[in-house]
This record gives C-alpha cells, sequence and structure tokens, in this order.
C-alpha cells in the first residue's frame, strides 16, 4: 500500500486530501498544530510549520511515497501585519517540504492561491503574477522555492477554497453564507471581487490524479465559474432553498481591510481539463454536492 503525507491535515482543503487517500486505500500520515483530530485511518504527527528541521524531519519519519501541502497561513489581513511568519509558513517551509522530497525521492503537491495575480483579469499558468499584498507574495515566494528545490513537484494554484469543516468551527467562504443566512443575519459581500472558487472535494481530487500521473510544474484547479462574492451568496442560498436571506451588496473599498485583494483573480483551468481529460465543476454543481452530503 502506497502512503502519503498530509501536511496541515486538520485544514479544510487537508480533510477532504485525508478522505480522498482513504478511498483509494492509501494509507494516510497526516500533521496538524495544536492538537490532532480524531479521524479513522489516519495517523497524526504534531507539526509547526515554522520549524524547517521539524518539517524535514516528519518527512523522513513518515517515508511517504507522495507528500500534500495543504497547509497555510491563510489570514490575508493578519499575513500583513506579520509577514514574517507569512513567509516562514508559506515559502520557507514548503522550500524545506520539497527539498526532503527530492531527498526521499516522495512526489511533492503544493497548493497555492490566486492571489499570487494581482486581479485584472483571468489568469492562466503562462500570466506574470503581481501579488498585492504580503500573503500572495508569500505565497508565490512559495511556489519559486518549492519547483527550485525539486523540479518535480507539482504546484496547484487554487481560489476561495470551500467545503464543509467536519473538524473545527472555522468557516469558508460558503460554510460563513450558509451560518449567517440560516441564523437570519445580513450577510454583506462583495460584489466588485471574482474568483473560481474552489470545491475542497475537487482540490483533493486533481491532486492525488495528477500526482498519479507525475504531472509536474504549475496547475490552476477551480470551478470553471468567475463569480462575484455577491453572485456565490445568491448561488448558495438557491441551492439550500433558504427563504428570506438578506444579502447585501458592498464594495471593498467600503470596508477597512488591510491587505489589497485582487478584483478578479478568475483562474482559468483548460490546462487542467486537458491533462486530467474532463471538466473542472461549475459552482453549482459543487454546491449541489454539498447540500447532499450535509
Amino acid at each position: 500500500m502506497a502512503r502519503v503525507l498530509i501536511v496541515g491535515g486538520a485544514g479544510l482543503l487537508g480533510q477532504y486530501a485525508c478522505e480522498e487517500a482513504h478511498r483509494r486505500a492509501l494509507e494516510v500520515v497526516a500533521t496538524a498544530r495544536g492538537g490532532t483530530p480524531s479521524r479513522p485511518g489516519v495517523s497524526w504527527r504534531e507539526l509547526d510549520l515554522r520549524d524547517r528541521d521539524a518539517v524535514r524531519g516528519v518527512v523522513r519519519e513518515a517515508a511517504p511515497d507522495v507528500v500534500v501541502n495543504a497547509a497555510a497561513l491563510t489570514d490575508v489581513d493578519g499575513c500583513e501585519d506579520h509577514p514574517d511568519e507569512a513567509r516562514a509558513v508559506n515559502a520557507l517551509a514548503p522550500e524545506a517540504l520539497a527539498r526532503a522530497c527530492r531527498e526521499t525521492g516522495a512526489r511533492l503537491v503544493h497548493v497555492s492561491t490566486d492571489y499570487v495575480f494581482d486581479g485584472t483579469g483571468p489568469a492562466d499558468e503562462t500570466t506574470e503574477p503581481n501579488p498585492l499584498g504580503a500573503y500572495g507574495r508569500a505565497k508565490l515566494e512559495g511556489e519559486r522555492l518549492v519547483l527550485a528545490a525539486d523540479p518535480s513537484a507539482l504546484v496547484l494554484r487554487m481560489s476561495g477554497v470551500f467545503g464543509w469543516n467536519r473538524v473545527s468551527a472555522k468557516t469558508n467562504a460558503v460554510t460563513w453564507i450558509l451560518k449567517m443566512v440560516e441564523a437570519g443575519q445580513e450577510v454583506r459581500l462583495f460584489r466588485d471581487q471574482r474568483i473560481t472558487p474552489t470545491y475542497a472535494k475537487t482540490g483533493a481530487q486533481a491532486a492525488f490524479d495528477l500526482a498519479d500521473l507525475r504531472a509536474r510544474g504549475v496547475f490552476h484547479v477551480a470551478s470553471r465559474d468567475c463569480v462575484s462574492r455577491l453572485e456565490m451568496g445568491e448561488a448558495v442560498v438557491e441551492a439550500f432553498g433558504i427563504p428570506g436571506a438578506r444579502l447585501v451588496p458592498v464594495v471593498m473599498g467600503s470596508v477597512a481591510l488591510k491587505s489589497r485583494r485582487p478584483p478578479a483573480a478568475c483562474l482559468v483551468v483548460k490546462k487542467v481539463e486537458e491533462t486530467l481529460k474532463r471538466p473542472m465543476p461549475g459552482f453549482r454543481a459543487c454546491l449541489e454536492d454539498m447540500r447532499q452530503t450535509r
């Protein structure tokens, strides 16, 4: 049985990666920081990504065939306040993983973000990155350090990752909307920021399928739809059949954000579709799958 190490297994994408690996009958070792959850079929390791020696050590100790790095510091404004920590977690730790993978022969799948772009329009894998804030800069540096340390590595850019969090109460773009509207609260959503949301289930499946194909380099993994945050809210309300939802359109300039957000960082997914020989799902189809698996 092949073994996979999932770094950040308690995070949203990491949870789906653990489930997908288990479905594929892989032996699963996963890391978490600050306590490990109880999930069947997963062997847990404590790991602080700021400790690069520990990062390299967990790869050597686990001896995996594949490493999926689903961990990141994703608080965009928090990264602006703590750029050194953002760099340590989002750039230097991935580099340490890449070096360890190259030394041990493991295949690395590293997850990045649409925030490496300035959001002036749709971006494919050949579009020149131009991050607007500390989060995007650290993630871009991470991509480059990973590929320099291990040219056989796979970098997957995702956007607005969403899905069910079965481990913690932390919400994401979709579950936050659901929580608010089901509580009868007003939901303020940007009408001037567009993204291509990534269902965590789609991301996990693509990660393993591309690894099986021994793909390398950068791929965009997201839904096919470029939608505003407001349109996302409308789709969520419709998919889950929630009456009386109060969605309020706002613009990014009306909110005190410490870091600039890309206005239209929509990921073009043609490359991954051609490689996997299947279309990426639409956003509404992903919501329907969530509704059925609630």
